[in-house]
């Protein structure tokens, strides 16, 4: 797809993902959007094939449509843990081969809980001035943050990955985890129905195929949670 054909694509992307936030309530939410995606070895293809590229563009749209700074942050995870960096609309196009594929090579393992820590810490530490130490948030966030977690396939510490999904329901941060290929994910159902939490905070659903599903069906999927979890989450002061 040519860069001008891919913005005129990204256009649509933003009205469908409007109207779906619209049509749920969500239309003057502001929210931080993030992307953690599996670089594990199974997702090779996923990469390869285009399919990555095309969900980031499409899920951008989300951020555009929540984050004042228009954008989404993208983690990675494997046998490691990474931050890339913002996803704008200037540098969408090429964005997974220029600043993934390139960089980031895919890993033996598949390990959930660095991630979600590493999200975690974005999100609820602040900095105070240039040469002092980053310091928690105490009380509520300004704005909540919705994560989007993609995997193709089970994790190797599951342990310390209900451990952290336990601690972050008495935060402001929603977890949605969205599982990609003929896997089984099993223990992704049980993390959206895991015992012990403060607050529901997290969804599962499964595609087969994430680019035979439709953008609005997509984002429908995506937010269908958001909503009453944003109530549950101002009720009990995790956001503002």
């Amino acid at each position: 797809m040519s860069i001008d054909l891919a913005k005129k694509n990204f256009i649509e992307l933003k009205k469908k993902a409007d109207d779906v936030a619209s049509s749920l309530g969500l239309g003057n939410q502001k929210a931080k959007v993030a992307l953690a995606l599996d670089i594990s070895g199974s997702m090779a293809s996923t990469f390869k094939n285009g399919t990555v590229q095309k969900v980031v563009e499409e899920l951008l749209a989300l951020g555009v449509k929540f984050d004042d700074n228009q954008a989404i942050d993208i983690f990675l995870f494997g046998q490691h843990d990474y931050e890339v960096g913002e996803l704008v609309e200037s540098n969408f196009y090429g964005y997974v081969d220029n600043k993934i594929v390139k960089s980031y090579p895919l890993e033996a393992e598949t390990r959930y809980a660095g991630v979600i820590n590493r999200i975690v810490k974005k999100y609820t530490t602040e900095k105070k001035g240039f040469f002092r130490k980053a310091t928690a948030i105490n009380g509520p966030l300004e704005e909540p943050v919705f994560v989007i977690f993609i995997t193709d396939g089970d994790n190797q510490d599951k342990p310390q990955t209900e451990k952290a999904i336990r601690a972050a329901s008495k935060l402001g941060i929603f977890w949605q985890f969205v599982g990609i290929g003929n896997a089984g994910f099993q223990f992704l159902e049980k993390l959206d129905n895991l015992s012990g939490r403060f607050v529901d905070n997290a969804n599962f659903f499964k595609i087969n195929n994430i680019t035979k599903i439709d953008e609005t069906s997509l984002y429908t999927k995506l937010l269908q949670e958001f909503p009453d979890w944003i109530k549950t989450a101002r009720e009990h002061q995790l956001i503002n």
